[in-house]
Order: structure tokens, then sequence, then C-alpha cells
């Protein structure tokens, strides 16, 4: 099971990565595979497990969306998408919530890293638009497999 769940994960990322950077959206189709292959891997841990997780879920999503609006007041400007509010909604699923910490750095991390790249490359940087879909997604991938590896040596869930 947890090969065709790693499978699962790995084609979304590669969906959200290519759309995403061509259109700057984040298909729902993809949003809702993720999390029911999350509530899937979840419910092979019990059923409270799963209900804490979809809990957690949904606070993450409100959290992000509350970013979103924060930022639209502020600035005028829509800084993080829908599509990136729904993909980390249904990315809290799959991990703990003590990891969230290390799932939103690792996000922030990467677009960081990318920017600078691009920067470096590109001097119109401060024009274009970045999607955060594709370092949400692997910042995903990358926190759902640390848990799973380094969770049961302090204390998590495997």
């Amino acid at each position: 099971m947890i090969f065709i769940l790693t499978a699962v994960l790995v084609i979304c990322f590669g969906v959200i990565c290519y759309v995403d950077f061509r259109w700057f959206i984040i298909p729902d189709a993809v949003n809702v595979m993720l999390l029911a292959a999350g509530l899937m891997f979840r419910l092979q841990q019990g059923w409270v497990e799963t209900f804490t997780a979809c809990a957690f879920a949904l606070l993450v999503a409100l959290l992000m969306w509350t970013i979103r609006q924060v930022h639209l007041r502020l600035t005028g400007r829509v800084g993080l998408g829908l599509g990136d509010v729904k993909l980390a909604g249904a990315a809290a699923v799959w991990f703990s919530p003590w990891m969230f910490p290390i799932f939103l750095f690792l996000a922030s991390s990467l677009a960081l890293v990318f920017l600078l790249i691009f920067n470096l490359a590109r001097k119109d940087v401060q024009t274009q638009k970045i999607p955060f879909g594709p370092f949400l997604a692997g910042s995903l991938v990358v926190t759902w497999n640390l848990e799973r590896l380094y969770g049961p040596f302090i204390g998590q869930i495997s």
C-alpha cells in the first residue's frame, strides 16, 4: 500500500509542478486525489487518527486562507492562490500536526532557493509571478517521508 501511496504522491507532485508553473493553477482534481490518498494512509492507522488528520487539515486550510486574505488586504494583490490553500489543506492529512512547521519551512525554503537561482538567471524577477504549489508539493513529499522514516525514533506514528 505504501508503494501505491508514494506513486500517487509523486505523480501528483509532477502534475502540480507542470500545471502550476505553466498556468499558475492547481487543478481541484489533483488536490482531491492527494486528499483521498492521504485519507487512505490515515485510515490504516485507525479512525481516531483519521478524524484528527481531517480536523488538522481544516485548520491548515483555514490558516492558509487567512494568510491569503491578510496579504490581499495589506497589499491589494493575491499572493497565495486558492489552489495553494487547498493543496496545503490536503497535504496536512499526510503528516502529523507536529510536522507542520517543517512542512511550511521546507516549502518556503525551496521557494526562496528557487527565487535566488531565478534572480541570478534573470534580472526582472520583481515582475514575475512565482507559483508556490510546486514547493508545497515538494515539501509534502519530503515531510511525509521524513515522518515515516524518523517518526518511530522520536515517538510519532510511523
